[in-house]
């Protein structure tokens, strides 16, 4: 083990862990070892371990791993996955949600619901969390992320800046955007519609039974696919 890897066990502890298996990661529980396995606990420490790696290794993004396979000789540099601060919901205007990109996409739906907002009932069917949701451009009976999304933040992998991107600058296709790989999503403001609870209860009901149909939900399936 090099020395870089021991300052890095050193600096960040806990929240580092060298070889980590990424099966328990994926949907489908396969794969081999990461080099190294980051969760930063907020954003102050993503940067931080950004500039002491400063492009040592390679660095790739895992979101909740429902549409990913990892090979089973593994994935060489480190890999990334946002936890504790990147997780929440909260309401910034009567009709605008600001969500952590770590958080599922269940909970946003859910969080929306509780607080009136609809057109975001989409999301209880979408396993994922909101990052790989942007990123894919996620959607499903007839609305997408594109549709509902206000702006995004994201931190520059290698100068380090925090920046807002707003959706009229981002140019969204099919299951995929535009978005630079250079960029980490850390959250994300989402418009819903003012609605009665109990009507978007029931149209996130409708969505789930529709779901429950079409993909089973007791066995590891690849969705749509």
């Amino acid at each position: 083990m090099n020395l870089d890897i021991d300052t890095l066990k050193k600096k960040f502890g806990k929240n580092l862990i060298i070889n980590e298996n990424l099966s328990k990661y994926s949907w489908f529980n396969l794969g081999g070892p990461a080099d190294i396995f980051f969760r930063p606990e907020n954003k102050e420490q993503l940067v931080l371990f950004l500039k002491t790696i400063n492009e040592k290794y390679k660095v790739n993004i895992l979101g909740a791993g429902s549409n990913t396979l990892f090979r089973d000789n593994g994935v060489k540099g480190v890999v990334i996955k946002l936890a504790r601060d990147f997780a929440y919901n909260k309401i910034i205007e009567p009709n605008v949600l600001d969500a952590g990109a770590a958080t599922l996409d269940r909970k946003v739906a859910n969080f929306a619901k509780d607080n009136n907002l609809g057109n975001l009932e989409f999301l209880s069917c979408i396993p994922g969390s909101i990052g790989g949701a942007i990123i894919m451009n996620s959607g499903c009976y007839n609305n997408d992320i594109s549709k509902v999304l206000v702006s995004l933040k994201a931190v520059n992998k290698y100068n380090f800046s925090e920046i807002e991107i707003k959706k009229e600058d981002i140019k969204f296709s099919y299951r995929g955007t535009n978005l630079p790989e250079d960029l980490i999503i850390i959250s994300a403001k989402l418009r819903g519609l003012i609605c009665n609870k109990h009507e978007v209860e029931k149209k996130q009901s409708d969505f789930i039974e529709r779901k429950k149909l079409s993909q089973p939900s007791q066995i590891k399936t690849c969705g749509s696919t």
